[in-house]
C-alpha cells in the first residue's frame, strides 16, 4: 500500500518542478539571442524556448509568464497558429503549478481550439489532451482525465509520436491502478518502451520513478533498483533539490523491501529535513508518509500514525484524493492493531465515503464502455441502411416485386431501429439506477460491513458495545431511507409535480419542526398540471433536500420559507432563511454546493446560491420546463 502512494505522488509533480543546475548559461544565450531577433515566427519559436527555460530550470514564473504573454501576442498578430497553442500550453502547465486548475484549463482549451480551427498536426493535439487529462487527474475528475489521457495514447501511437508523450501513460496508469489491475499491467511494458524514445529528460526521470515504484510493489527488486538508479541519475543532473527527493524515498522503499530499515531510515530523515527546509508540502506529505511506513515496520505503531497524521492534515488542506484515501485506510488498519476500534471504523468509514466519490469513475467507465458498444450499434446499422439504399437503387431494374421487398425490408429496418432506440432508452434507465445504488447505498452498506466486523472482532475477544450495534440499526435505517428515494425517483406515477410538492414538504417539515424555526410553503396553484420526468426530479430532489438540510444544520435560523413558482417557462425553487449567513467559500459547505451545482448543471437547471454572514441566505433553483 505504501508503494500505491509512492507511484500516484510521482504525478502530482509535473515537469514544471524539475529544473537544471546547468541552465544559467543556456538561458543567458538565448535571452541574447531573443534581443538581437526580428519580431517573427522565429522570435516566437526562440521565446516559448526561454520561457521554458524560466519556468522549468531557473524557476522564476513571472518572468516566464511575462515572455509567454508577449509571445502569444506576437504570434496573434503575425497569424502564427502553432505559436498561440504553444504559448497557451506553457501557460496551461504554469498555472497547474500554481494549482489554479480552472486558469489551466482555460489555457488548454483555447489551444485545443486553434489546434481544431486550423487543423494543426496530431502532436499539437496529443500534447493539449495530455495537459487536460492532467488538469481532471489533479482535481480528482477521473473520469474526464482517462478519457482525454486515453486520447492522447491513441494519437501518440497512430502516428508514433515521440515527445511529451509519456506523461500520459504514467498519469493514466494510476488511474487503472485504483480501479482495473489487468489495465494497468498492460501499461509497464508501454512505459519502457517509450522511455527511450521520449525526448524531454523530465518525462524519463517520472517514468523511471513510476517504473520503480511498480517493480518494487511487485517485489521484482532487481528491476526496481534499475530503474531507481536511473532515475537519481537523471535527478542529480536535472537538479533541483527538490526533485531528488522522491528518489531518495524510492531508494529508502528498496531498502525497507530488503529489510535493510537503517539504511532505509538515512534516506527518509533526509528527506523530511530537506522538504520542511525547502517548504514543499507535497514533498513534506511523502517523506512524512514512508516515515510512517518506516516505523510500521519496526513495529512502532504510534510513531508510525503519528507521521501519518501528519501526512492525512497536508493531503487534506491540498485536496488529493488518491493519497487521503491511502492515509484513512492505513489509520483504520493501524487502529485496529492498536485497539482502537472506533477510531478505526471512524477512518474506515471516511476510506470507503471517499472511495466512493473518487471512483464512482469505474462505473463511469462501464457507462462509457457500453456508450462504445451503442456505437458499434449504431454502425452496423447505418451499414445496413447504406447496403440496402444500394439495393433499392439495383432494385429498380427488377420491377415492382422487387421494390416491394424492398419496402418491406425498410419497414423492417425501421422496426428493429425503434426497437433499439427503446433498448437504449432502458440502457439509460439501468445505468441511471446503477449510479443512484452506487451513490446512495454503496458508502452505506460498507459501514455496516465494517461495523460487522468490527463487532465480530470485540466478541471473540469477550468486548461487544452496544454503541456500535445501534450504529449497524442507524445506518441499516439509512439504506431504507435511501432506497425508499431510488424507488420514489424511478415511479412513473410520481411524475406530477404535486407528488414531488409532497414528498418534500414530508421531509422538510420534521426536520424544520425539530429546530422549533417558524416556516411557510408558498407553491404557485400554477403548478399543479406540470409534470417533471424522473430524470430532472431526481436531481431536483437532492439538491432542495441538500439545501434544507444546511439551513437546518447551520443556519441557527428563526425563519425560513419554501415557496416555488412558475416564471419564463422555468419551475423556480426558492429556499431562504434570516440565519447568521455564511461565506460562500467556507470549506465546511464546498463539498455539499458542488454537489448541488454538478446536479444542476446535470440537468440543465440555473443554480444559485446568495449568502451574506449576519443576513441569511437564499437558494434559488431554476429548472426549464417542456
Amino acid at each position: 500500500m505504501k508503494l500505491l502512494r509512492l507511484l500516484v505522488s510521482f504525478f502530482f509533480t509535473t515537469f514544471v518542478l524539475i529544473l537544471n543546475c546547468k541552465a544559467n548559461s543556456e538561458s543567458d544565450s538565448l535571452a541574447n539571442k531573443l534581443s538581437k531577433m526580428p519580431k517573427d515566427t522565429n522570435y516566437i519559436r526562440a521565446a516559448e524556448q526561454y520561457a521554458w527555460k524560466l519556468l522549468n530550470y531557473l524557476d522564476d514564473e513571472k518572468k516566464g509568464e511575462n515572455i509567454l504573454r508577449e509571445a502569444e501576442k506576437l504570434a496573434i498578430k503575425l497569424n502564427d497558429y502553432k505559436g498561440i497553442v504553444h504559448t497557451n500550453w506553457y501557460l496551461g502547465y504554469l498555472y497547474i503549478r500554481f494549482e489554479k486548475i480552472d486558469e489551466s484549463i482555460k489555457y488548454f482549451r483555447k489551444a485545443e481550439l486553434f489546434v481544431d480551427k486550423y487543423k494543426l498536426p496530431p502532436n499539437e493535439r496529443q500534447k493539449v489532451y495530455s495537459g487536460l487529462g492532467l488538469c481532471y487527474d489533479y482535481i480528482n475528475q477521473f473520469d474526464k482525465a482517462a478519457k482525454y489521457l486515453s486520447q492522447a495514447i491513441e494519437l501518440t501511437e497512430k502516428h508514433n509520436l515521440n515527445e511529451y508523450v509519456l506523461h500520459a501513460y504514467l498519469v493514466l496508469a494510476v488511474i487503472y491502478r485504483n480501479i482495473d489491475e489487468k489495465k494497468y499491467m498492460t501499461f509497464t511494458p508501454k512505459i519502457e518502451k517509450l522511455i527511450d524514445k521520449e525526448k524531454v529528460p523530465q518525462f524519463k526521470y517520472l517514468a523511471e520513478l513510476a517504473l520503480a515504484a511498480h517493480y518494487i510493489n511487485y517485489k521484482d527488486l532487481k528491476k526496481a533498483k534499475y530503474h531507481v538508479l536511473n532515475s537519481y541519475s537523471i535527478a542529480k543532473k536535472y537538479c533541483h533539490k527538490i526533485a531528488i527527493i522522491p528518489s531518495w524515498l524510492a531508494i529508502s522503499s528498496t531498502y525497507i523491501a530488503q529489510k535493510q530499515l537503517d539504511s532505509a531510515y538515512i534516506y527518509i530523515n533526509q528527506s523530511i529535513k530537506l522538504a520542511e527546509n525547502l517548504k514543499n508540502e507535497l514533498r513534506m506529505a511523502d517523506s512524512y508518509s514512508s516515515m510512517a511506513f518506516y516505523y510500521e515496520k519496526k513495529k512502532q505503531f504510534k510513531l508510525s500514525e503519528k507521521y501519518l497524521l501528519k501526512t492525512l492534515e497536508i493531503d487534506k488542506k491540498r485536496n488529493y484524493g488518491l493519497k487521503t484515501q491511502f492515509d484513512y485506510k492505513k489509520l483504520a488498519d493501524l487502529n485496529v492493531i492498536l485497539g482502537n476500534y472506533k477510531r478505526a471504523y471512524d477512518f474506515k468509514v471516511k476510506a470507503s465515503e471517499l472511495n466512493d466519490s473518487l471512483f464512482s469513475t469505474n462505473l463511469t467507465m462501464k457507462v462509457n464502455a457500453l456508450e462504445m458498444e451503442k456505437q458499434d450499434i449504431k454502425f452496423k446499422l447505418l451499414e445496413s441502411e447504406n447496403k440496402n439504399s444500394i439495393f433499392q437503387r439495383n432494385a429498380i431494374l427488377f420491377g415492382g416485386i422487387i421494390s416491394i421487398l424492398f419496402a418491406i425490408i425498410s419497414i423492417v429496418l425501421i422496426i428493429n431501429r425503434n426497437k433499439y432506440k427503446k433498448l437504449e432508452a432502458e440502457q439509460r434507465l439501468r445505468n441511471q439506477i446503477a449510479a443512484d445504488l452506487q451513490d446512495e447505498i454503496g458508502s452505506t452498506l460498507s459501514s455496516i460491513s465494517i461495523l460487522s466486523e468490527i463487532v465480530a472482532l470485540q466478541q471473540k475477544k469477550g468486548d461487544s458495545k452496544l454503541q456500535i450495534m445501534q450504529q449497524v440499526s442507524n445506518d441499516s435505517r439509512e439504506v431504507i431511507d435511501k432506497m425508499d428515494d431510488i424507488i420514489w425517483t424511478i415511479n412513473p406515477s410520481n411524475d406530477d409535480f404535486s407528488n414531488l410538492e409532497t414528498r418534500l414538504k414530508s421531509f422538510a417539515i420534521p426536520l424544520l419542526e425539530s429546530k422549533d424555526i417558524d416556516f411557510k410553503f408558498k407553491f404557485s396553484t400554477e403548478l399543479e398540471n406540470i409534470k417533471i420526468d424522473m430524470s430532472k426530479r431526481r436531481d431536483i430532489y437532492l439538491i432542495l433536500k441538500e439545501a434544507i438540510n444546511n439551513l437546518v444544520k447551520y443556519s441557527q435560523c428563526k425563519n425560513a420559507q419554501i415557496e416555488v413558482f412558475l416564471e419564463n417557462s422555468k419551475i423556480n425553487f426558492k429556499i431562504s432563511d434570516d440565519g447568521i449567513g455564511f461565506d460562500t467559500n467556507e470549506a465546511s459547505l464546498r463539498n455539499g454546493l458542488k454537489n448541488m451545482k454538478m446536479r444542476a448543471e446535470k440537468i440543465g437547471a440555473i443554480f444559485s446560491l446568495n449568502s451574506e454572514i449576519g443576513k441569511g441566505t437564499q437558494v434559488i433553483l431554476a429548472v426549464s420546463i417542456s
